[in-house]
């Protein structure tokens, strides 16, 4: 006859002497610190096993740090206009932990390889340069630097190292355009809910004390930012969601596939309308005209040749619409005599001045909101860069300039290369779907500062390691 033994449960281990005596001293400590420190403190007393218990889970998940970046990235901002907490630091926790996690789980040589290619390469020479800033004789502030650093290069190495590592398998290609659609189309509600309700208090707030109107309420009509940093975020992220779904509803998938893809392209093409972002069109001008070219069909790239010649027409040479705001506002894009771009060109001719005897520029964190916010009333920090490439030469100069276009250029070229050669047609127009709202973003950042900001960063940095992986993923051509 065997003896059944008990496994004991959780009350069972409650019981224990030094169980109880824990709680209680935990109790007794607790109420203490209430005491002297207030129910603010005793709040995040209870909240510490919370937290320790999320830092254990991130560190056995490690690929759930990268989704956790991709939530903060899409809610940072908005989550700050209602509580002032540094929550951009999030994104900072979100991929130190995961790369924590990859030092305590990969002990093999063989489990870092995926890192050992020419895209890590070339970012890391880019976060070098990034590096060396920091020993630049026009440097003001190293505060700045170490703030300005993170978005400037430091997010883009840690980002695309966990993708490659954690994210090798096809399936969190598919996972990957979930969540960015899943978070574009509440990002779309909330602006239809800025639009036609109006913005709350915490929006009015940082509309209109903390001076944000002026580039967001033009004659009355309010640019939509929804919970994004700012309209031309906002623009230009729903602008590259539109793309992408637009190009996977294009494809041989099934009917309800393309169906879900192309409503989804609807929508977010309306976020992106109702932005009222004029640099945003760049991304579906250029990304559109990638995919004509890619697509290796060159009837479709004639009509869209065609279609594309007739949209620059309706713009650039009629009024019809013009009584809609949103059009009128995409017009403006059109116009060499806009004052708005008057004002860019000549803040540029400010810079190249400056420039001129700069070779490496004023120093990363020098230019911009970090400038303004460490270094007021220097030349870099008082003058808009409104661009991103202008703000990435004002910090580093020619020699950084160069060394980020190089750096793009390389993306491009190598991704239409990784595109053109894919044989899976499902596959294919996919990866070409990412690869055109990669270059859309890259030609939309000489308007904006799109590249460097969330939630566009952390989705370009998932989607470029995931565009140079595909060839590992690719079969013989299936049947649609």
């Amino acid at each position: 006859m065997s003896l059944e033994v008990k496994t004991p449960t959780g009350a069972d281990w409650l019981k224990k002497p030094f169980i109880k005596i824990a709680i209680v001293a935990f109790a007794a400590m607790l109420g203490v610190v209430v005491a002297k420190g207030g129910v603010a403190i005793g709040m995040a007393l209870l909240g510490l096993p919370i937290v320790v218990f999320g830092f254990a889970a991130l560190m056995k998940y490690p690929h759930w740090n990268l989704w956790g970046a991709v939530v903060v990235g899409f809610f940072s901002a908005g989550i700050g206009r209602y509580v002032d907490a540094p929550w951009g630091l999030l994104l900072d926790a979100f991929l130190i932990i995961g790369w924590l996690s990859l030092v305590f789980k990969l002990r093999k040589k063989e489990d870092w390889k995926p890192l050992k290619n020419d895209i890590m390469l070339i970012t890391l020479v880019w976060y070098g340069m990034v590096l060396l800033e920091l020993f630049n004789p026009e440097m003001r502030s190293v505060e700045a630097w170490i703030y300005a650093m993170r978005g400037a290069g430091l997010y883009q190495l840690l980002a695309f190292g966990l993708a490659f590592l954690l994210f090798r398998q096809p399936n969190y290609l598919d996972k990957f355009l979930h969540v960015c659609i899943f978070f574009s189309l509440l990002g779309v509600l909330w602006g239809f809910r800025q639009m036609i309700f109006g913005t709350d208090k915490a929006e009015d707030h940082w509309l209109y004390v903390e001076g944000f109107a002026m580039t967001h309420m033009l004659a009355g009509v309010l640019r939509v930012f929804s919970f994004y940093s700012d309209a031309g975020q906002f623009g230009a992220q729903q602008a590259m969601m539109a793309l992408v779904c637009g190009i996977i509803a294009l494809g041989k998938f099934p009917m309800k596939t393309r169906v879900f893809y192309g409503t989804v392209a609807l929508i977010t093409f309306i976020g992106f309308a109702i932005s009222g972002t004029r640099g945003a069109l760049a991304v579906p001008a250029a990304g559109a005209l990638v995919y004509l070219i890619l697509s290796k069909n060159f009837k479709l790239l004639a009509a869209g040749v065609v279609v594309m010649g007739l949209s620059f027409y309706f713009l650039k040479y009629t009024k019809a619409l013009q009584g809609v705001e949103q059009v009128r506002r995409m017009r403006t894009a059109l116009n060499p005599e806009d004052e708005s771009l008057k004002v860019r060109l000549r803040n540029q001719d400010t810079f190249g001045n400056y420039l001129r005897t700069r070779p490496i520029g004023g120093g990363i964190g020098s230019a911009g909101f970090w400038g303004h916010r460490f270094t007021p009333g220097t030349l870099l920090a008082e003058t808009a860069t409104d661009s991103y490439y202008v703000k990435i030469w004002a910090e580093t100069g020619i020699v950084g300039i160069c060394l980020h276009l190089l750096m793009f250029g390389y993306f491009v070229g190598k991704g239409a290369i990784v595109c053109w050669n894919l044989r899976d047609p499902h596959l294919r127009q996919k990866i070409i779907a990412l690869y055109a709202g990669m270059c859309g973003i890259f030609l939309s950042s000489y308007g904006n500062q799109v590249f460097s900001q969330t939630p566009t960063g952390i989705i370009m940095y998932i989607a470029i390691p995931l565009i140079f992986m595909s060839p590992q993923w690719d079969t013989a051509p299936s049947e649609p």
